[in-house]
């Protein structure tokens, strides 16, 4: 049975301008954007509008490759803001670590009745640019700081 759910054009051999599944997650890996599974790499690329092909396989057992093109400078920025602000890619959870981190420094050097979850998220995302809201921030705070948080301005 033939699998072919993006429609892609079946092609001899790898056209210049394209990389294998390997080389995409190295190229991606040196611009700064992690992935882990390879498996579902394809969906990955045609999320991103990352155009691609399929190769002819050697051999009768596996799957058929799939060849990549390379993704311009554009697309990679726009690839990794997507992911910064998304919790389950790998760029999200090492983001993520860096929030939790932030929201608690802020929160310790804060001055008593000054801050408010709000202005915690405000100052996170501002300084790390990324989303931050005030769930994540009440999250954090009722998980590790939850003795101390008559030191908001409001609490609820």
């Amino acid at each position: 049975m033939d699998s072919n759910p993006y429609n892609l054009k079946v092609v001899d051999t790898k056209p210049s301008g394209y990389l294998s599944a390997e080389e995409l997650i190295d190229f991606l890996a040196k611009h700064k954007i992690p992935i882990k599974r390879m498996d579902n790499l394809p969906r990955f690329a045609h999320s991103h509008n990352i155009d691609m092909k399929k190769t002819i396989r050697d051999g009768s057992g596996g799957s058929v490759p799939t060849v990549y093109k390379i993704p311009n400078s554009s697309q990679i920025l726009k690839i990794a803001e997507s992911m910064k602000n998304n919790n389950n890619s790998e760029l999200g959870k090492q983001l993520l670590k860096k929030k939790k981190e932030k929201i608690l420094e802020i929160f310790d050097k804060a001055e008593d009745r000054k801050e408010t979850r709000t202005s915690i998220a405000d100052k996170v995302a501002k300084s790390l640019g990324v989303n931050c809201n005030r769930k994540l921030v009440r999250a954090v705070l009722d998980a590790k700081r939850s003795s101390k948080l008559e030191k908001l301005k409001k609490i609820s």
